[in-house]
């Protein structure tokens, strides 16, 4: 009979076992006293949920208690764990599908850096794009690439996601930095202006210039409008150009010719639609808000800047569909 010195106390979801300390059942990379599986739920809890809430739901359905700490630290310390492996596994193999990828960025309240961006990718294949109704849409699989800190690590983590897809369309705002990523990095990429951006843009400018005469500005806008939809971007500058404004109107005005100016060749939505390809990135802004802010812009959170990356790392893996890295993760310490 073993000696209780070679015996370890290990809570499960049943309860304390006593089980020996070689058992696999103890080989976990953290060193919890948890089983794999015990550990792998309250993970999961834990970047569902306010640490609190995960306790009280795993009380409620399970009868056991875990500590709202333990569960924090078993998601920053998996989520860490994920970065780590995410760094250096190989490239997956070449998909030969046509891809989409957009981002987006949203601002998280950090302790150390106040309100901080956490950039987000959404990357999909446009298979798996289908058409729910007018204007909607369903994609069935993404994956998501999330970042808390600058653009050109946040770059790095995106080319390791994308480095096996050769045919991509990418779509985003007028942001210079990521056009110069993208036609240094994916220079036979598809590059599209959000039309929503474009459309934004032109309102705010319209609503200045025009701001006392709104049936004038309404016909105005959807005559731009119209013309953005059918290629003529050269003559919605020439519009634009021409309308007489005043002093705030025309500094807006300036701004719009100069954004249309550097972004006209992104802006061919008639070809692009005739081709079947999406116009807008609609989808990385939804994602950003159930992927990242459902879960760390609640009110009140305040996150250290490893933490926030660290659930961000879990649950871009859960919405990518690919929680099994976590499981594998917790349950076969030797792949760490």
């Amino acid at each position: 009979m073993r000696r209780t010195a070679e015996k370890k106390t290990v809570h499960t979801r049943f309860g304390a076992i006593e089980i020996p300390k070689r058992h696999v059942l103890c080989q976990t990379p953290l060193g919890f006293k948890m089983t794999p599986y015990w550990q792998e739920q309250c993970t999961y809890m834990g970047q569902q949920n306010v640490f609190q809430e995960a306790e009280q739901a795993i009380e409620k359905l399970t009868g056991q208690h875990v500590e709202a700490k333990q569960i924090e630290r078993l998601v920053h310390g998996y989520g860490e764990l994920l970065e780590q492996k995410q760094a250096v596994e190989q490239p997956a193999a070449v998909d030969e599908r046509l891809h989409y990828g957009m981002m987006d960025g949203g601002m998280v309240l950090t302790r150390e850096d106040d309100w901080k961006e956490m950039k987000l990718a959404r990357i999909f294949a446009a298979e798996n794009h289908m058409e729910t109704g007018k204007s909607k849409g369903l994609i069935i699989q993404s994956r998501y690439v999330a970042h808390l800190g600058g653009h050109r690590d946040f770059f790095r983590k995106v080319e390791k996601s994308t480095d096996a897809l050769p045919d991509m369309i990418w779509i985003a705002d007028g942001a210079k930095w990521i056009w110069e990523w993208v036609h240094e990095s994916y220079p036979g990429a598809t590059q599209i202006l959000d039309y929503y951006h474009c459309k934004e843009k032109l309102c705010e400018f319209a609503k200045e210039a025009f701001g006392q005469k709104p049936e004038e500005l309404r016909q105005w806008v959807v005559q731009q409008e119209e013309l953005l939809l059918n290629d003529q971007v050269g003559i919605v500058m020439a519009n634009i150009a021409l309308v007489s404004c005043k002093r705030k109107a025309k500094a807006l005005q300036r701004s719009l010719l100069t954004y249309y100016e550097n972004n006209h060749l992104r802006m061919k939505y008639k070809t692009y639609r005739d081709q079947g390809m999406l116009i807008g990135s609609g989808p990385v802004e939804a994602a950003h808000r159930h992927v990242i802010q459902a879960r760390l812009k609640r009110s009140g959170q305040r996150w250290t800047l490893k933490g926030a990356q660290q659930v961000a790392n879990l649950r871009t893996a859960r919405y990518s569909g690919d929680w099994e890295t976590v499981k594998n993760l917790i349950r076969n310490p030797s792949i760490n």
